[in-house]
């Protein structure tokens, strides 16, 4: 009966935060900005010694300046990048990565 007493509280606590972590499971992130037809995205996987370091090229033909969000599938960390009209800006996402391919998630608003 002690030992119920006691084990009762932590298992309390174990189901609240099991049932908080399953209802935030579910919920999908919402989707980047399209990316304008003038604002150009590639990706290269660029080979340094150990690795490869992955890169995203953002080249923004359009009239306007160009704010875009860039992760990837290796680093899902959104980084916020300000892309000036007429320029090319390149993001490096990961440094040293075993893995050569990578897929990029670039989202953009004009401004």
């Amino acid at each position: 009966m002690r030992a119920l007493i006691l084990t009762l509280p932590f298992a309390i606590a174990f189901a609240a935060a099991t049932s908080a972590e399953a209802a935030d499971a579910g919920a999908p992130a919402p989707p980047p900005p399209p990316v304008p037809a003038c604002v150009r995205v590639a990706t290269e996987s660029r080979y340094v010694p150990y690795g490869y370091n992955h890169v995203v090229i953002l080249e923004n033909g359009c009239s306007k300046n160009a704010v875009c969000t860039v992760a990837t599938d290796v680093n899902p960390e959104k980084r916020s990048v300000e892309v000036p009209a007429g320029t090319t800006v390149e993001v490096t996402t990961f440094m040293g990565s075993a893995s050569q391919t990578f897929v990029a998630s670039v989202g953009c608003t004009l401004r």
